[in-house]
């Protein structure tokens, strides 16, 4: 009978196979290259928002700052006593005008002096009703002179915006409307400054002290500033950066409807919102994303040409893994088409029967779809994973080093401000004749009382003779003495700022800094020094806000000793560095990422170390994160692998049925003609077609040839095992029946009962020929009660037991150690009136139980020994006892199994078994 299909169109089997295998891994690929885009793209748009934000919290915060200390020294100019004495004298007629223009000289310097200490002050400008006096000599319409600032300066922290100023002062000398008509809005009113009314003690109006303000230095002393755009609380533009391009007020009235923090989106620029709340003021951040586009589109092209290489593979290796796995088949139709003209297939199978590899067509399907689909996935993890890696690490340097650019700009500040101060001190005229003349009361007035230094309420200084002699300080602790070693530094350091590290009692760090100060008169000669102090503690404040996994923040002079760090107990040791980065900002070495910035003019430098383990670790929790996905992943793989290999054997599977119905006596049998549109399949099937009749005869031959020669083995071993078997009991009747007859003879009538119930009991255990292979337990049972029959004859042997409790549930053919035994006893206690002790250990090693019976009795003779050892490596089958034992142990076993004895006269004999672990 002729099963038939009739599919249309062959393809080779390899074409087949690699048809499926590319459209899998073209579906994985895809689903792997989706999953990893996404992570990557939130991943990146993470750390871009981190870092934006970062800097915006940076910007503001500086212009805060910068605003509050306008505010601060605003507030502090309105009731100066200095310079509401400079305006009493300057405009009284006390004064010679020579006495006025030194007077006004020394207050415009006084103003200059308070500008420096902020570098968005433009000009310091006092105005009174009958002049003006600048810190640089900037002045408005003299029309001006006279007016006054309304209440509204005040309450709005005495803030005069662009704009603004036509409506916040008045003139009590002209009219509202003379004021609007003849001055002119060129002056104040296209100015921001700081502005408040300056009243004396007693409440008489002096004049009125603005704090105008340049926004354009904010490209100099912020960073970032060209990327920001600045308004104020009406949408008035105050600054804006070369970045920030387009007419940007119009949209300040949609700012508070969108509070999400993206203002617009316009090319390769983000534009964010944010505000300083103590003067409402709006901050619009122009965010460069080119950057982030950029690598956005280097991933996708990574992904794009690694998924491209990755399907080349899959075709590379699904050739070559397809050939080796479709060899046997293409082998076996070779091997039919050569032998169909023969009609002869015996020197087919036994060229079948020679593989030394067997692995069924099923599982070489499932081994090659694992591999062809598996292996270019592992390729595209690995390379997706090294591309992404450095894209991903070029991110995170990026937010890395903005950190390191704030913390340098804040290093630099605090040691700038210091530096300058002490330059200040050391040039100020008068103080330079109080320090001369070491006049202790009047340098702390000159300081202080006049108001001349508004940074000492922050600051400690300390001030000393030419010998180093404490003068004065601000501060709560005054040595009386410089260190000497700081002071031969400060002695030989010309006109340059020296410094040195001090530790107090609690081993917290300072840094002093000083510089010396000359005389007035000759500036070669010292009269004494200026010192500041910067804390450890406060330094560790700003390295507490920016505390990371793997970051390391220091400080360190131009000798590489470290002056500040997060850690107190690095303080003062050496940094050890490279060339490359004493001569480079940026270096990368095996382990760390290093960023150094100099600081001072001193060559003191901040240095930031990232850890590159630590960024390795963010970067492989990104792909760690979603193992589950690749875990479900690999499963579907597995059922893929595990149920196409099924389907594309079905055809196999139909063949393999009609091989089954085959009858060897030669009934009806189905023949296929055409299963699948395969064309090794339908080859294979024709060939099958034609073989099959001509290989019955061979087989029915072959078959009837195996099955006598088999069943003639069988019978063979049963008869040798049988024949070994009934050799034990008359040999151990015989020598128990001996011992009986002793008992009987001597009237041992009690113990001769018990002897004959033991023996009964050990009878029905020997003759039970069903159960030949026995637990080790049972036979040490047995064994055990061997030996009690054998006492109650011999008295002077003992047995001593060594048995591991893990062997005892292992199988051992019956009676192996009994034989041994009884060997022993009768040719070793028997034979002697001494005391011998028999020592019986079982042990596992390995896959082996090892089973030793060793005694202390007379021994063997060494002829006698060698004749045993024949006999037992001949493995006789004639014989009883030990070569019994050692014979059927081969025969259940095999040849590498057996027992051996060794033996030396008068000292005792050993006999050792060795058995496979049977469970």
């Amino acid at each position: 009978m002729r099963k038939k299909t009739g599919i249309e169109g062959k393809y080779p089997f390899r074409n087949y196979l690699l048809m499926f295998s590319l459209i899998v891994v073209f579906i994985f690929l895809l689903l792997l290259s989706s999953i990893y885009y996404v992570k990557i793209k939130d991943f990146i748009e993470e750390k871009k928002e981190a870092t934006t934000q970062l800097r915006i919290d940076q910007i503001s915060n500086e212009i805060q700052l910068k605003f509050n200390n306008m505010y601060e020294t605003i507030n502090n100019l309105k009731a100066n006593e200095i310079v509401i004495r400079y305006i009493d004298e300057l405009t009284g007629s006390e004064l010679s005008p020579s006495d006025k223009y030194y007077q006004m000289k020394s207050l415009e310097e006084y103003l200059y002096a308070i500008k420096q200490n902020n570098k968005l002050i433009d000009s310091i400008l006092i105005i009174t009703p009958e002049s003006q006096f600048s810190s640089d000599s900037k002045y408005v319409d003299y029309k001006f002179n006279g007016m006054k600032l309304k209440s509204e300066v005040e309450s709005n922290y005495h803030f005069v915006s662009i704009g603004e100023t036509n409506k916040m002062i008045e003139h009590p000398l002209l009219g509202d409307k003379n004021w609007q008509e003849d001055v002119t809005s060129k002056d104040l009113n296209n100015q921001m400054y700081f502005g408040a009314n300056s009243v004396s003690a007693d409440g008489q109006f002096k004049g009125v002290i603005l704090i105008i303000m340049n926004m354009n230095n904010l490209d100099d002393h912020i960073f970032y500033a060209d990327q920001i755009a600045l308004y104020d609380r009406k949408g008035t533009m105050l600054f804006k950066g070369n970045q920030v391009d387009g007419n940007i007020p119009h949209e300040i009235d949609r700012l508070e409807q969108r509070k999400k923090g993206l203002l617009s989106k316009k090319e390769d620029v983000e534009l964010h919102y944010s505000s300083i709340p103590f003067y409402k003021f709006q901050l619009i951040y122009a965010e460069q994303i080119g950057y982030y586009s950029k690598q956005m589109q280097t991933t996708l092209k990574v992904i794009a040409l690694i998924f491209l290489f990755t399907v080349l593979i899959a075709y590379i290796f699904s050739r070559i893994v397809g050939r080796k796995v479709l060899q046997p088949l293409y082998k076996l139709l070779t091997s039919l088409k050569e032998h169909e003209e023969s009609k002869s297939y015996s020197s087919l199978l036994q060229k079948n029967d020679k593989r030394h590899i067997k692995m069924s067509l099923r599982e070489r399907f499932f081994f090659y779809f694992l591999m062809t689909i598996l292996l270019p996935l592992i390729v595209f993890m690995v390379i997706f994973y090294w591309q992404t890696s450095k894209i991903v690490l070029e991110d995170l340097q990026e937010s890395y080093h903005t950190v390191h650019e704030k913390m340098a700009r804040i290093m630099s500040n605090e040691i700038n401000q210091r530096e300058l101060i002490m330059a200040r001190i050391a040039l100020d005229n008068p103080l330079q004749y109080k320090v001369q003349e070491e006049k202790k009361d009047e340098i702390g007035s000159e300081l202080l009382d006049k108001k001349k230094y508004s940074e000492l309420m922050k600051q400690n200084i300390w001030i000393y003779n030419q010998n180093g002699e404490f003068l004065y300080t601000n501060s709560y602790s005054h040595p009386n003495q410089l260190n000497d070693e700081f002071y031969q530094l400060l002695l030989n350091s010309g006109r340059k700022i020296s410094y040195t590290l001090e530790r107090n009692h609690f081993n917290n760090s300072t840094i002093i800094m000083g510089i010396p100060i000359f005389s007035p008169d000759n500036y070669s000669e010292l009269i004494g020094y200026v010192t500041v102090d910067i804390d450890s503690n406060q330094l560790s404040n700003f390295y507490s806000n920016w505390r990371k996994p793997g970051l390391e923040l220091l400080l360190v002079d131009k000798n590489n000793r470290i002056i500040s760090h997060q850690n107190p107990i690095k303080i003062g040791g050496v940094l050890e560095v490279t060339e490359d980065l004493l001569e480079n900002d940026h270096i990368q070495s095996l382990n760390d990422h290093i960023y150094s910035t100099k600081i001072t003019e001193q060559g003191w430098k901040f240095i930031s170390k990232y850890n590159y383990s630590d960024i390795q670790k963010q970067v492989n929790q990104l792909f760690i994160s979603n193992l589950y996905l690749l875990f479900i992943i690999f499963l579907l793989l597995l059922v893929f692998s595990y149920w196409i290999s099924k389907r594309i054997l079905r055809p196999f599977g139909q063949l393999n049925e009609l091989f089954n119905t085959f009858d060897l006596k030669g009934s009806h049998h189905e023949i296929a003609e055409q299963f699948s549109g395969i064309d090794e399949v339908d080859t294979l099937t024709r060939n099958f077609n034609t073989m099959i009749q001509r290989m019955e005869e061979l087989m029915h031959e072959s078959l009837e040839a195996n099955k006598e020669r088999i069943q003639l083995k069988y019978e063979k071993r049963e008869i040798q095992i049988n024949a070994l078997q009934s050799q034990i009991n008359p040999h151990f009747l015989y020598n128990t029946l001996d011992n009986l007859i002793y008992l009987v003879e001597s009237n041992e009538t009690d113990k001769s009962v018990d002897m004959i119930v033991s023996l009964s009991r050990l009878f029905r255990f020997i003759t039970n020929k069903e159960q030949v292979m026995i637990a080790i337990r049972d036979e040490l049972a047995y064994t055990k009660t061997y030996i009690k029959i054998m006492s109650y004859r011999f008295d002077n042997f003992e047995c001593i037991w060594d048995i591991d409790d893990d062997v005892l549930n292992f199988k051992t053919v019956k009676l192996i150690i009994q034989p041994v035994i009884e060997n022993a006893i009768h040719h070793g206690a028997r034979k002697t009136k001494n005391m011998v002790t028999i020592h019986i250990s079982c042990k596992r090693i390995e896959d082996t139980v090892h089973i030793r019976v060793k005694d202390n009795a007379i021994g063997i003779r060494e002829e006698d020994l060698s004749k045993v050892k024949a006999y037992l490596y001949a493995a006789v089958l004639n014989k009883s006892g030990i070569y019994n034992v050692n014979g059927r142990i081969k025969l259940h076993f095999g040849s590498i199994y057996g027992l051996n004895i060794e033996s030396k006269l008068g000292e005792g004999t050993q006999v050792s078994i060795v058995i496979p672990i049977v469970k």
